[in-house]
């Protein structure tokens, strides 16, 4: 039987798969009014896994993060920053290419959501809440020019080198 933290972040993938579909459904062209709201739901749900999930499981470890929380990070990263250009079908296939490979690390047995509910076990229900509880995130206006990433590689590549740059949180 699935947490309350799987139950919870797995539907709204489900949620934003099927805004990217709608927005896609027409080959060659995306259709803005569901790709918006799934830029802005997709960015909502990115932060939710930042600002509550992952620093309550590095908070629960004594202050070391999940093992897998780096990788997360940093497709975190590439995922914005791919949701900066006025969106196309080629970028939409990019952020795919990211977000399928991610999604399975989150979703299948034994990987983050499951480890948070498991972990977390005692107020994985609060955390929840609050993550229902999360406003909207403000979303920028799309902007395009030179230094805007249009692909999965150029993305995680500086993605990567921001995170190792930080170092980890």
């Amino acid at each position: 039987m699935a947490g309350p933290i799987v139950e919870f972040l797995t539907e709204d993938h489900d949620r934003l798969d099927g805004l990217l579909r709608r927005a896609l459904a027409a080959p060659g062209t995306v259709d803005r009014e569901p790709f918006d709201a799934f830029r802005a739901g997709l960015l909502r749900h990115i932060a939710m896994e930042e600002k509550i999930l992952l620093p309550a499981a590095r908070a629960a470890r004594g202050g070391e993060p999940l093992p897998v929380a780096r990788r997360l990070r940093i497709d975190h990263g590439a995922i914005t920053s791919l949701l900066v250009p006025t969106p196309t079908s080629e970028i939409a296939a990019e952020i795919r290419a990211i977000l399928e490979p991610h999604n399975r690390i989150e979703e299948e047995p034994g990987g983050l959501y499951e480890s948070c509910d498991a972990l977390l076990a005692g107020q994985a229900g609060e955390l929840v809440a609050r993550m229902r509880a999360y406003p909207p995130v403000k979303v920028a206006g799309y902007k395009d020019g030179p230094g805007v990433h249009r692909t999965a590689e150029s993305a995680l590549a500086s993605s990567a080198r921001q995170f190792d740059r930080a170092g980890p949180r």
